[in-house]
């Protein structure tokens, strides 16, 4: 059986941010910070300013992109964050 994973994708209006499997993800929303594990239920959040965090799969260190604000949304194990502005982390290539 194969490890439950998401599918991760990071935009901004620039394009492509980053992409890849996770085991998990976490982000700041406007109500507070979600966390998001494979399975979880089909959600539509705003994001405020602050850091998306992704586990990847296989693991590794931490992906970190930092957000000005945007949404999100999760269905079928694929997590879509559309952000104003997105910056990777200069530790991750």
């Amino acid at each position: 059986m194969a490890a439950l994973e998401l599918r991760v994708e990071i935009a901004d209006w620039q394009g492509e941010v980053w992409s890849g499997q996770a085991s998990f993800f976490t982000a700041p929303s406007v109500e507070g910070p979600i966390g998001i594990y494979p399975r979880h239920e089909p959600l539509l959040a705003i994001l405020r300013a602050g850091e998306v965090k992704v586990a990847p799969s296989p693991p590794g260190p931490d992906v970190k992109v930092r957000v000005t604000g945007g949404f999100l949304s999760v269905d079928s194990d694929i997590v879509t964050v559309i952000a104003d502005e997105a910056e990777l982390a200069a530790s991750v290539k």
